[in-house]
This record gives structure tokens, sequence and C-alpha cells, in this order.
């Protein structure tokens, strides 16, 4: 049986399986540490398998609260502080421990952690840059202050500034006596210190601070933040799991669009959306003229090709506030808020002329049909939109391809 071009979850299973070992991990090491029962050990386990199976964001991220959870029974029940320091350090690593559980944003989260660094290490700039992109890189992820970082302008393996160099390096820093005066990104700075976050042997990210005083951070601070990094490491990547796992629940795999699933539910919103406020719509429907040819002449790889380039080509096309998707096989559709449908078709055939114009894999040229409907004028409901859409896409294809067909003309 033929496989049908880019179909294939392979995201998202390389991330529930990277999901599975992690919490695996942590559930074996509390068991070794003799933090749980072999009860509870089996029951996490279970939990961590039956979330894995459904490959839903939500269940997982409601078993990694239920895994942490464990981990803030057992911060609880240690042994009473000592004095005030060591009361403050236990509850900053109880929060951030907590952190996934108060919110689930990744940009709220890295905000709140240098709060709660600030609770326990005193400093005047703070900033998380979290690894990101292809090749991998260090990014700001949040920042107390002004970004600060040393030796900016200076590259390294894994991107500009001295925490690229920690981060290569997988080794804290800490330096207490730079020169009186010593100007970075215009901040005055007198001890800085810089943390990765690795967790499983994976480098999530850096935490760097900066004082304007010299020796304003000693070995104790060093030690803590030591600490807080490992454990924000390991609440990091559960939410940068979960924010992934979201986004390939709502994305075509090979095309890097928004799937057929979450354009009928953005579809279905916008209806409510034009309703309530009296503004018209419309929806686009696309086909790649004789794409058959493609795949029985070339294969399947090099229509994956085509359509990934598609892909690319329709996002770099579409307005800001359109939503390009993949609709089925190398069917295509756009939907266009707050477009009637002059403004429509004005845009199909802009749309038909790039694609015209393009050079696509193995120098190929191509040509699409599209057909267009707007609400609420040839539609008022969600299914009816769409089959007159498709409706009008399918006269184009007949009446010769490479046009642009209103549903007016697809019903004559």
């Amino acid at each position: 049986m033929a496989r049908r071009n880019g179909q294939g979850p392979r995201g998202l299973n390389e991330v529930t399986e990277k999901f599975r070992r992690g919490e695996h991990r942590l559930i074996k090491l509390l068991e070794e540490e003799g933090l749980i029962s072999d009860r509870e050990r089996d029951s996490l386990l279970q939990q961590v398998s039956q979330s894995v199976s459904q490959k839903r964001a939500g269940e997982m991220l409601n078993t990694a609260h239920t895994v942490h959870n464990k981990i803030i029974q057992v911060l609880r029940r240690g042994k009473a502080p000592v004095d005030a320091r060591e009361r403050t350090e236990l509850e900053v690593l109880y929060e951030v421990t907590r952190l996934t559980q108060c919110c689930d944003d990744g940009e709220k989260v890295f905000a709140r952690l240098l709060e709660l660094i600030c609770a326990a290490i005193p400093y005047e700039h703070g900033t998380v840059f979290l690894m990101s992109g292809d090749p991998p890189a260090l990014k700001v992820a949040s920042s107390h202050g002004p970004v600060v970082d040393l030796i900016p302008g200076v590259k390294f393996d894994l991107g500009f500034g001295f925490s690229s160099w920690v981060a290569k390096q997988r080794k804290p820093i800490l330096l207490t006596e730079l020169h009186r005066g010593m100007q970075a990104g215009g901040m005055e700075v007198g001890s800085f210190l810089s943390v990765p976050m690795i967790v499983q042997n994976e480098l999530i990210g850096v935490i760097n601070l900066s004082h304007p005083r010299e020796k304003g951070f000693t070995e104790d601070h060093l030690r803590l933040l030591v600490l807080i990094a490992g454990q924000a490491a390991s609440v990091i990547q559960r939410i940068l799991m979960y924010e992934n796992m979201q986004r390939l629940a709502i994305t075509d795999e090979l095309t890097g669009l928004t799937n057929r699933r979450h354009f009928l539910q953005r579809l279905d919103a916008e209806i409510e959306r034009a309703r309530r406020y009296e503004y018209p719509f419309s929806i686009v429907m696309i086909d790649i003229d004789h794409f058959k040819r493609i795949n029985d002449a070339h294969g399947h790889v090099l229509g994956d090709r085509v359509l990934a380039d598609m892909g690319k080509l329709l996002r770099k096309i579409a307005r800001g506030s359109d939503l390009p998707a993949r609709y089925g096989g190398e069917e295509f559709v756009i939907l266009m808020p707050m477009t009637d449908a002059e403004r429509a078709f004005q845009a199909c055939e802009r749309i038909r002329a790039a694609v015209e114009e393009h050079i696509f894999p193995r120098r190929k040229k191509l040509t699409v049909s599209l057909g267009l409907s707007t609400f609420p004028f040839d539609a008022a409901a969600a299914p009816e939109l769409v089959r007159r859409a498709d409706l009008a896409m399918y006269t184009a294809k007949r009446d010769g391809r490479n046009r642009t067909v209103l549903p007016q003309r697809a019903a004559a």
C-alpha cells in the first residue's frame, strides 16, 4: 500500500519517548534513595505508561505534576532547617519544584524563577538563557533588568558571551573580584555568577547573575544556585516538552503548517467572532495541480519535499492575520479573518502567481487551483463554508487549473 505524503507522528513519538525516559529515571532515583515504596513506584510507573500511550500533552503534564508532588513531599518531610538561611534555601527549592503547578506558560515560569532566586541570592541583574534552534545556541528566555553577560562580543560554539562558554564547559563559574567599574552592557559588574542548567545529561540553559559590588556573591551563593539550577532544569524540561507537544498536536509534521483538526477548531471560533462583531471572513482551498504525476514519476520522497516547500511558501505569502493549514494530501487551506470576497480573490491571485513563479525541488515548476468562500454570504456554518470553497476549487481544476474560482462561478 502506498504511503500518504507526510503522514506519521515521528516528532510526537520522540517527545513522548523522551518524557517516558525522564520520568522513569526520576522514579528510579526516588526508589534508590528509599523515598518511595514499591507500591508508590508501581503506581507512578503505571501513570507514566498511561499518559505516554495517550500522547496527550495535558495527561503527560499531569503525570509530571504527580512525580513532582512526590519530590515536594520528600522536601517537606526532610530534616528541619537549623537556621533562617537553611529555611530560605529549602523554601526556594520547594517553590522551584512547584513551578509547573503554578503555571505552564514558559515566560511566566522563567520570570518567576528569577524572582525566587533573588529571594535567596540578592542580585542586581539576572538572565535565564535557554538552548534552542538548529544548530542549538543559547537564547534569552527571561531577564530581570538588562541582559547580563560578560564578553558578549566573543563567540563560542553555543553562541556569544560568557554564558556560552559556561554551557560548553558545563561547569559553574563564580567571579567575585572583577575590576572596579567594569562595564557589561552598560552595567557595572563587580561580581558575576554563571551556572548551567542540566538534567539527565541534557543542557537546558544557563543562569547568569551580576552584582555591582566585588564579593557580592559567595561560595554559598554558588552552591545554592547550582542546586536551584538543577531543580529548575528538571522543571523547565517538562514545560518545554509540554509546549512542544502542544505545538505538535496542532501542526502538520511535514509542512510545519497548522493541521486540519486545529484549522477546523479555529474556523468554528472565527464564525462565532464574525457573528458577534458582524464582519466577513473568507477561506481559500488550494490544490497542487497534477501532484500525482510527481509521486508517480519521482516517488513520495520528492513529493514530500514539494509539499514541505509549499508549506514554507504559503507561510511566507500569507498575511500576519491569516492561518494557512494543510487540509490533507496535496490540499491546503487558508483562513483569512476580516476579509471579504473581493479582497480574498485578490489575495488568491497573489498566491497563484507566487506559486507559478516559484522553483520547487528538482527545479520543478508547479501551479495551483484555488476556490474560496466567504462568511456569511456563501454559507453561515463551517461544513457548508468548506464545501463551497472545495466545490469552487474543483471547478477551477475542471476549467483548466491554475486559476481562482468563486462559489457563484462554481454553482453556475
